[in-house]
C-alpha cells in the first residue's frame, strides 16, 4: 500500500492525521483522526506545498502597534488549508507579549480578512494610521471597538473613527 507522511494505517483503513492549528478545534498543536482517502492533491494538504501566503508585517502585541506592510510582503509562508483560494489573505508576525500565553513574540498569525468576527475570537485590528495589533474581540458598542488584552489584563476601547478594519485571526504557528 502506498503511504504518505500524512496517513497511517489503523484497522485496515487509511486514516488522515490532520494537524489542528486553529482556535476553533482543540488545543493548538493537537491532532484529530478522520477517515479520509489518501492525500491525492495539494488541495487535501493542511498547508500548501509552496510559500504562497504573503507576510505583511509585524503586528504589535502592545497597544501602540507597528506599521503593517501592505504592498510589499516582508516574507512568504505556506498557506493553511483554510486560506487556500482566499486571494487577500495574509500573515503577520507577533511582536510583543501583550497576548501571552495565547500568542507569543515571534508567532506567525494567519489572517482571513473577510470572515466575520465574533465575541471571544482573536483579531488583527488595523488603524487608519496602518498600525496593527492582535487582541481578543469583545464587541462593537455604538461607535467604539472593545477589545481584551491578556498581559497585563485590560480592556481597550478604540473609537470607530480610528479603525480601518478588524480581521479574523484564524490560527497561528508557533515560530
Amino acid at each position: 500500500m502506498n503511504k504518505n507522511k500524512y496517513t497511517r494505517e489503523k484497522d485496515n483503513a487509511n486514516i488522515l492525521i490532520e494537524p489542528v492549528l486553529f482556535d476553533c478545534v482543540g488545543a493548538q498543536g493537537s491532532y484529530r483522526h478522520t477517515k479520509k482517502r489518501p492525500i491525492s492533491s495539494t488541495q487535501d494538504l493542511p498547508f500548501s506545498t509552496r510559500k504562497s501566503l504573503p507576510v505583511r508585517g509585524r503586528a504589535q502585541g502592545g497597544s501602540e502597534g507597528n506599521v503593517i506592510v501592505e504592498e510589499n510582503p516582508i516574507d512568504w509562508t505556506f498557506r493553511p488549508a483554510d486560506l487556500q483560494g482566499v486571494n487577500d489573505a495574509f500573515a503577520v508576525y507577533v511582536s510583543g507579549a501583550s497576548m501571552t500565553p495565547k500568542y507569543k513574540n515571534g508567532d506567525l498569525i494567519y489572517v482571513h480578512p473577510s470572515r466575520a468576527v465574533a465575541k471571544g475570537r482573536f483579531v488583527l485590528v488595523e488603524t487608519k494610521e496602518h498600525k496593527g495589533f492582535i487582541k481578543q474581540f469583545v464587541a462593537w458598542r455604538n461607535d467604539t471597538l472593545i477589545l481584551q488584552q491578556f498581559n497585563p489584563s485590560k480592556e481597550i476601547r478604540l473609537p470607530k473613527s480610528e479603525v480601518l478594519r478588524v480581521m479574523l485571526a484564524i490560527g497561528s504557528l508557533d515560530c
